[in-house]
């Protein structure tokens, strides 16, 4: 990893928020209804050969807050998504913080936008500490949630869910559902661990993905029960692709120092992370070049 690179990661996406559009809120109705999709915000740009900066990759997306029973939900797709091949991203914050200040803190519309992934982003509400009651217990309902309130089909073929810390209540309330296809532990797994390890056994078809810093104590004996991980000691660099490898890897499992809020508000892990996941990306550029290219501005 180039020296100062981490910095040079923060500078940009804190640059880049100054950026991001705000959405006016949309009212979800409590009755679902079968909206239709959008073709205005589905597009077949070809990915250019410069990089854009991070906060033009933002602007260029496409921006929802919406107003729901269960809390605040943030919906994020870029300029370039195409349907076909597409990914859904769920990402679910951690203690301390709730969803609309996560989205502006930690900047994720500019981490989901550098990923470069052709995915629709939503980021929904979540427990702030032990005490709250988790906002979402079903992913199928958060889906037709989103359906109805942007007006967009929501494709629920490889459907992802990211879980930063205690977003753990939230993911493993969630691995019933059969469309769940992928599951990324962002230093989440403090409990229940078993569940997880039962979930990826039961098919060859989903995958797990675990980051360990403060939770390595739980990581490393989920992992010592899946003999098929792929250990990784760090991230894959940001100045190439992930290796192939790794995104063909089941298992994988990134042992990382950078520190348990640092992962989700530095601007880099979370982005590495995401761009292991399986599928072509939007642009071909290594994530370091994307960061550069918005370090002067």
């Amino acid at each position: 990893m180039r020296a100062q690179l981490y910095l040079v990661a923060l500078v940009a996406t804190a640059r880049c928020s100054k950026d991001e559009p705000t959405a006016a809120s949309v009212d979800v109705p409590a009755a679902r209804a079968r909206p239709t999709t959008s073709s205005s915000t589905t597009t077949n740009e070809v990915a250019p050969a410069v990089p854009i900066t991070p906060a033009e990759l933002v602007a260029d997306g496409k921006h929802w807050r919406l107003t729901t029973k269960h809390g605040p939900v943030h919906v994020w797709i870029p300029a370039s998504y195409k349907k076909k091949g597409a990914a859904t991203i769920v990402y679910v914050h951690g203690f301390y913080t709730h969803v609309d200040n996560a989205w502006r803190d930690h900047h994720l519309a500019t981490q989901f936008a550098v990923s470069a992934v052709n995915a629709m982003f939503i980021a929904c509400e979540a427990p702030s500490g032990g005490s709250e009651p988790v906002s979402w217990q079903s992913i199928g309902e958060l889906l037709d949630t989103v359906e109805a309130g942007i007006g967009m089909k929501v494709r629920d073929k490889r459907l992802v869910a990211v879980g930063h810390s205690g977003a753990w209540r939230t993911l493993v309330g969630w691995l019933d559902e059969a469309a769940l296809d992928t599951v990324v532990l962002f230093d989440a797994a403090y409990g229940e661990v078993d569940k997880y390890k039962d979930w990826i056994n039961g098919s060859a078809k989903r995958r797990l993905i675990t980051i360990g810093d403060d939770t390595k104590k739980w990581t490393e004996q989920l992992h010592a029960k899946l003999p098929n991980t792929l250990v990784l000691d760090g991230f894959p660099s940001p100045d190439e692709k992930v290796p192939r490898e790794v995104k063909r890897a089941q298992i994988v499992y990134i042992r990382s120092n950078v520190g348990h809020f640092p992962l989700v508000t530095g601007g880099l892990a979370l982005p590495i992370t995401l761009r292991v996941l399986r599928g072509k990306l939007l642009l071909d550029q290594p994530l370091a070049d994307i960061l550069d290219a918005g370090s002067d501005e």
